[in-house]
């Protein structure tokens, strides 16, 4: 019976899942998981066929889960097929690419889609598992008898035997193989690999590497220069060939200029065996793919910090205030031990933080009196009308969340919503210290600045009150142990 894992921090959204999934495919076993780390559990424990994982989760997302999925080599076989609430954009779907992910469904869920994305990846892990274990099989098959003809022939060679009838048994299992294939003895001086002597090569050798010739030859006599150039490389065949235990790894050959994959094993001492594929197209591909996605990355950072000048010029007297928060921020961030990925996107939110204000008048903004009622009420709203704003737009990050709650209070006296501790997202616990200390610190139209120690004070007479802790506490330490300071 095929297994489905279904990946949802929210519980009603699970037993709808299930549900629908026991409707559509009675024949297949659900098994329910409310966040990322469990999800993780559940899937090393149960093996599942397939995987449907939510994007938009708390504490670790989708993006994160499906990328340690697919890093533990006990799940990274498993397809997963992601969930996100909107219309999928081509910033989640190159993150998703990116990180592994095979497909991609958007909520509503369409129930022939559903299925139909199942039932592909149904049939994609079967047809995946019955070849890795046939290539497992066969692998192994060829591999003993490799051996075995290796270890024949060296014994012939060393009692002075015929070679020629092992050597055409020999020949038919390798010479048709696509890999390049090199059967070599490790010298050693005082116990350190110093060169390998080339016994047998198949016709793929010559092929991809371009060497001819090189039977019975010294691989520093075949390449001079290779030792110094490449030193890792004689380490690497040296230790398969001293301790018998086989390897596989990338390498860039600096003295060809290419790249390979090698798989390495020992037939008998001092000797090794590689089997090898020229993989140099491959990573030049993978290297414009990068650069790709980091040029995309650039474009949207730079429409971005777009949006935030044009807030800016709304609000004259506070330029610069968005930019210097997420950059306060993102340090508290990096301090505290967050991913890459969410420095990334928390720089963005503190970057367009007050998005909203372009809705406010100006006159507001700038008045350098004290706001009425109704003019502070007004002001109050920006957080909510930038998440208005930026909630239809599916950014890698939960930027419109963090938008909409970093005016929230830990106890709940904060605005728009009045949340309290765990309620409000980390990151929005982050920017709100950043944004207070860098507010208070600063000049506005209303009062002078009142500097960076009335600022810290404020923080640290209101942490675990208003303000989280830990964030706190960070930040407390940046400016008065490690000399932040806002340029």
């Amino acid at each position: 019976m095929p297994k489905i894992l279904a990946i949802d921090d929210k519980k009603d959204n699970l037993i709808t899942l299930s549900a629908l999934l026991k409707n559509l495919m009675p024949d297949c076993a659900v098994i329910s998981a409310q966040s990322g780390l469990e999800g993780i559990k559940k899937a090393r424990a149960e093996l599942p066929d397939v995987i449907l994982l939510d994007v938009k989760m708390p504490e670790m997302d989708g993006f994160e889960t499906c990328r340690r999925l697919r890093s533990d080599e006990n799940t990274n076989h498993i397809p997963v097929i992601m969930i996100t609430a909107i219309k999928i954009d081509p910033w989640s779907r190159i993150k998703g690419m990116e990180i592994g992910a095979d497909a991609f469904l958007a909520k509503p869920i369409d129930e022939g889609e559903l299925v139909s994305q199942i039932k592909v990846a149904l049939r994609i892990k079967k047809a995946e598992d019955a070849l890795r274990a046939e290539r497992d099989i066969l692998e192994k098959s060829v591999q003993e008898k490799t051996v075995h003809l290796l270890q024949e022939i060296t014994e012939r060679k060393q009692a002075e035997g015929g070679l020629r009838e092992s050597e055409k048994l020999y020949r038919s299992l390798f010479e048709k193989m696509i890999n390049g294939f090199a059967y070599c003895r490790m010298l050693f001086e005082d116990g350190r690999p110093q060169d390998f002597i080339y016994l047998v090569v198949n016709d793929a050798f010559e092929l991809q590497t371009g060497l001819k010739d090189v039977v019975g030859k010294r691989v520093t006599e075949v390449i001079p220069g290779i030792r110094e150039a490449d030193p890792q490389l004689f380490e690497i065949y040296g230790r398969v060939a001293m301790t018998g235990r086989p390897e596989r790894f990338e390498m860039f050959l600096n003295i060809l200029q290419m790249w390979f994959w090698v798989s390495v094993y020992s037939p008998a001492k001092d000797h090794f065996v590689a089997v090898f594929d020229v993989i140099t197209e491959r990573k030049k591909a993978e290297g414009k793919l990068t650069h790709t996605l980091e040029n995309l990355r650039n474009a949207l950072t730079g429409i971005i910090q777009v949006i935030a000048a044009t807030v800016e010029t709304r609000d004259p007297y506070t330029a610069g205030h968005q930019r210097r928060t997420a950059d306060l921020a993102r340090t508290i961030a990096g301090e505290m031990g967050l991913t890459e990925d969410q420095q990334d996107g928390l720089l963005m939110a503190g970057i367009i933080h007050d998005l909203g204000k372009v809705s406010i008048p100006a006159e507001i903004l700038s008045k350098p009196t004290q706001l009425t009622d109704i003019e502070y009420k007004l002001i109050k709203e920006h957080s909510q009308i930038g998440y208005e704003i930026l909630k239809n737009i599916d950014f890698p990050w939960p930027i419109a969340e963090i938008v909409l709650k970093h005016h929230e209070r830990l106890n709940g006296s904060g605005y728009p919503q009045g949340l309290k501790g765990k309620e409000i997202c980390l990151e929005a616990r982050i920017l709100m210290v950043a944004d207070v200390v860098e507010a208070m610190a600063s000049y506005r139209p209303y009062r002078p600045a009142l500097g960076i120690e009335a600022a810290l004070e404020e923080i640290e007479k209101n942490k675990g009150i208003l303000y989280d802790s830990r964030v706190v506490e960070v930040c407390l330490g940046l400016f008065r142990e490690k000399g932040f300071s806002f340029e």
